[in-house]
């Protein structure tokens, strides 16, 4: 009676150890942007070459290549990874319940600036070499800038009041509400994270608290 072949030995798709092709490269890629986040987060992006990264992985160099172009698009991937993981725990603070918008505020600074000292590779990659790279990155991490922005813009129309809100480019006002607490958070990180959490976002909320006496907030929503 004649049988079929064995799964693993049928047609281009050949299992080893049970794993289709594609998954083994999905795990390549996986690796490769784990040993990346290593490098780049210890070294810097300038600093790093694709061997480095491919040692750190575990993988010859030919699979890079396999998965990324140039060192540059594996970047964009630990960098989007890492964007991910943040706006995650973001949204979460913002679907606890909590309606105050000052407290909204506070939660928030407290998810990212807990995020950076969680682990620093992160504050290397997102908020020092995200910024020098290339147009491509530069695009990316300004998109990331403008969701938190689009957050903190909300978050402010509920602080002030509608006059005030007329009055000034929210946008712009809140664009540079977030460039602010980057800048405050790198500074931070460089630092040594010598200053105390609670501190540090007591330092970042106070921006907030000035707007909101200065462009006529409702304080009884603070």
């Amino acid at each position: 009676m004649q049988t079929s072949p064995p799964e693993s030995t049928t047609g281009s798709r050949r299992r080893y150890g049970g794993v289709l092709p594609e998954e083994r490269q999905r795990q390549r890629r996986a690796k490769l942007i784990e040993g990346a986040t290593e490098v780049f987060g210890t070294k810097g992006f300038h600093a790093s070459t694709v061997r480095e990264v491919c040692v750190a992985a575990h993988l010859t160099e030919r699979y890079f290549y396999e998965s990324f172009k140039t060192l540059s698009e594996l970047f964009i991937a630990v960098y989007v990874e890492m964007r991910q993981e943040l706006m995650n725990r973001t949204l979460q603070v913002f679907e606890s319940g909590e309606q105050r918008p000052v407290a909204l505020v506070e939660s928030s600074l407290r998810v990212f600036l807990e995020f950076i000292r969680e682990d620093p590779r992160r504050g290397q990659v997102m908020l020092v070499d995200a910024l020098g790279i290339n147009n491509e990155v530069t695009r990316i991490s300004g998109s990331t800038a403008r969701d938190y922005g689009a957050l903190v813009r909300h978050r402010l129309l509920g602080m002030i009041s509608p006059q005030a809100a007329e009055e000034v480019d929210m946008g712009l006002l809140s664009d540079g509400m977030v460039g602010l607490n980057i800048l405050l958070a790198a500074r931070w990180m460089q630092d040594g994270f010598k200053t105390p959490l609670d501190k540090v976002v007591r330092t970042n909320t106070l921006p907030y608290l000035g707007l909101l006496a200065l462009l006529g907030g409702d304080k009884g929503k603070k």
